[in-house]
């Protein structure tokens, strides 16, 4: 098994040729599906891409830690997702088995949008000036910023909100850690984002109390 430092040297090429593709198809599938597994998945993808190319900037230890806040946050998301989708399950007397994607007009909105906004980026290019960032980086920022302001105005549920968040944090991340690295700077971030796990969890345990059984139905 290779060590931390050979992974890395051998993933950051692929990584960096690849971020904007790999960026776009876990964007697309996180504000495109209504399926929350889907969505996790391409989150987890997104984190792992982000750690790889946050190696360029950070010490490979530090990098790593990316992926395991990331790994909490997904697995509080999975947690809550899961209560949420059994309760409505058995509300509605649907199989836990029983696939629920839905594609309806709202489908065809955030597919639209999420094209044009792919569309946009490719042609245009657009690069946010960031100071002492590599281009390839910036631009991965960038795309990473649009797509999160993006999934706010698409989002309807906690879930979609805590996903766009988690991609303003990341484009945060490397501005900061292209002109800081320390570990207050890593420590700072990565707890802002185990707090957006921790209260985009609530949320979605609160929003799905609409399913939960009343006290007068037993």
């Amino acid at each position: 098994m290779p060590s931390l430092d050979e992974f890395i040297t051998l993933t950051s090429p692929i990584a960096l040729q690849g971020a904007i593709g790999l960026a776009v198809f876990f964007v697309a599938v996180m504000l495109i599906f209504s399926d929350w597994r889907l969505a996790l998945l391409a989150y987890a993808g997104l984190q792992v891409l982000s750690g790889i190319l946050l190696s360029q900037l950070l010490p490979p230890e530090w990098a790593l830690l990316q992926w395991i806040v990331g790994g909490l946050v997904g697995v509080m998301w999975f947690l809550a997702a899961r209560r949420s989708d059994t309760m409505q399950r058995r509300q509605m007397g649907i199989p836990w088995w029983q696939p629920q994607w839905r594609f309806n007009p709202s489908t065809l909105m955030r597919l639209a949008l999420v094209l044009v906004l792919m569309v946009a980026f490719t042609v245009q290019r657009p690069l946010l000036p960031i100071p002492k960032l590599p281009t390839d980086l910036a631009r991965f920022a960038t795309f990473l910023a649009l797509a999160g302001l993006a999934g706010l105005g698409l989002g309807d549920r906690p879930l979609r909100w805590g996903l766009s968040l988690s991609m303003w944090i990341l484009a945060t991340s490397f501005a900061i850690h292209a002109l800081q690295v320390d570990a207050p700077t890593v420590g700072l971030l990565s707890g802002l984002q185990l707090l957006l796990g921790f209260a985009i969890s609530y949320l979605m345990i609160a929003d799905s109390a609409r399913f939960w059984p009343r006290p007068e139905e037993h």
